[in-house]
């Protein structure tokens, strides 16, 4: 498939060759955010309309977050479905342009970051990191630690309270990840166990909670309390316990007999 310009912004399936390399890469993965897409989790307990509002507002965020700072590494996004962009741009877009929009294609998730981090290599990308949408929170200060880990590291990773990753990051292919299953409570330790043996040597960031579950929701609505940015995320909150409070029915107290 040919590289395709879509308004200001480059689209391509990870294998193409395209443009020159660059030092520092952020790459963001991101479903489509429609029903049965995404947040399919979150969606069953909280209702499907409601989680994809979430989400949306976590992409606005995210992209708010890395595009408007003066951030030592350049933004992309690695997309699926293949015409996720469609419904993507008009979020992240007015937060300045995406240098690159990669499709992710086919295969188990560990194979897609494979491919990443594998075409990234043979593009001339020097230092290329990955992070997942799930995480609205994740400040560009870390992503901007993680890189300097990558000075002196091969791998940069960071863990997820629930024993996964939000972030994970190369200098170079290392192929860490081999055929370790993703989406498990184990899966960091897998990857930290892994890379030792291989003698991949590891530099960590900070651990954060993704949002996965409606259980999560407390966690976020505490976090985005304490926050002046994730603007989109907080409006989403607040209307998401508006429609439950209005939805509930009202409890009124028996009178009490009088005899």
């Amino acid at each position: 498939m040919l590289p395709m310009l879509i308004g200001s912004y480059l689209m391509h399936r990870e294998d193409t060759a395209i443009g020159p390399p660059m030092r520092n890469m952020l790459y963001i993965a991101a479903k489509a955010p429609r029903a049965g897409v995404a947040k399919t989790r979150l969606g069953a307990g909280l209702g499907h309309d409601q989680a994809i509002a979430l989400y949306r507002a976590f992409l606005c965020d995210l992209a708010t977050g890395f595009t408007l700072t003066d951030a030592p590494f350049v933004v992309g996004w690695y997309i699926t479905p293949e015409d996720a962009w469609d419904d993507l741009a008009p979020l992240v877009s007015a937060n300045g342009p995406a240098a690159r929009v990669l499709v992710q294609g086919g295969g188990t998730w560990t194979e897609r970051q494979q491919m990443l981090f594998r075409g990234a290599a043979a593009r001339g990308e020097e230092r290329v990191i990955l992070v997942a949408s799930d995480s609205p929170q994740l400040r560009a200060a870390v992503v901007a630690e993680a890189f300097d880990h990558l000075d002196t590291h091969d791998v940069v990773l960071g863990p997820t309270s629930d024993g996964g990753y939000y972030l994970i990051g190369m200098r170079g292919w290392h192929d860490i990840l081999g055929s370790i299953p993703m989406s498990t409570n184990t899966v960091f330790d897998d990857i930290l166990a892994r890379a030792t043996a291989m003698n991949v040597s590891i530099g960590l960031v900070e651990t954060l909670f993704d949002i996965d579950e409606a259980a999560d929701l407390d966690q976020l609505r505490r976090l985005v309390n304490e926050r002046q940015d994730l603007v989109a995320t907080r409006a989403v909150l607040a209307a998401i316990k508006d429609v439950d409070q209005a939805s509930r029915p009202t409890v009124i107290a028996p009178e009490s007999s009088k005899g």
